[in-house]
C-alpha cells in the first residue's frame, strides 16, 4: 500500500505502463488468431476445389466461380495484413548507465519518484501510439476476414442453390 502522494503515483504510472504492455501482447496475439483461421479456412477451400474437381458427376456452379476466388483473395489479404502486426515497431527504449544512476544515486526518493514516472510517461506515450497501430491493422485484418467470410457464405449458398 502507498504511504505517499509520490508512492501513489509511481505506482499509478507503472500499472498504465503494465496495460499497455498486457494490450501489447492482446493485440499480436489475435493478429496470430486471424493468421491461423484464415489460413486454415483457405486450406479447407483448396481441399474442397479438389474434392470438388475431381469428382466426375459434380460440377461447381459459375456462379460460386468468383466467389470463392474473392474469399480466398480477402483471406490471403487478411493473412498478410495480420502478418504486419508482428512487425517490430520502435516503442523506444530506456537509456540509463551506470554513471547517469551514480550521478542521481543520493537524490531523495520523491525526486527518484518523480524521475522514474517521467520515464515511464515517456514509454506510455510510446506504447500508446504504436499499439494504436497495431490495433487499426488487426481492424484491417479482421475487416478482410470477415468480409472473405462473407464471400464463401454466398458462394455456399449458389453450390447449395445450383
Amino acid at each position: 500500500m502507498a504511504d505517499t502522494a509520490p508512492d501513489v503515483y509511481t505506482e499509478f504510472v507503472k500499472a498504465l505502463l503494465d496495460a499497455e504492455a498486457t494490450r501489447r501482447t492482446a493485440l499480436e496475439d489475435k493478429g496470430g488468431a486471424v493468421i491461423t483461421t484464415s489460413g486454415t479456412l483457405v486450406t479447407l477451400l483448396f481441399g474442397l476445389v479438389a474434392v470438388v474437381t475431381g469428382a466426375t458427376t459434380f460440377t461447381l456452379p459459375g456462379a460460386s466461380h468468383g466467389w470463392l476466388i474473392a474469399a480466398i483473395a480477402f483471406f490471403v489479404a487478411a493473412s498478410l495484413i495480420a502478418i504486419l502486426i508482428s512487425i517490430p515497431l520502435p516503442y523506444g527504449q530506456t537509456e540509463l548507465t551506470a554513471a547517469m544512476l551514480a550521478s542521481r544515486w543520493q537524490q531523495p526518493p520523491e525526486q527518484a519518484q518523480a524521475a522514474v514516472s517521467g520515464v515511464r510517461l515517456q514509454a506510455l506515450a510510446a506504447a500508446r501510439r504504436m499499439n494504436a497501430i497495431k490495433a487499426r491493422i488487426l481492424i484491417a485484418a479482421t475487416v478482410c476476414e470477415l468480409v472473405a467470410v462473407v464471400m464463401l457464405g454466398v458462394a455456399v449458398l449458389s453450390i447449395l442453390d445450383g
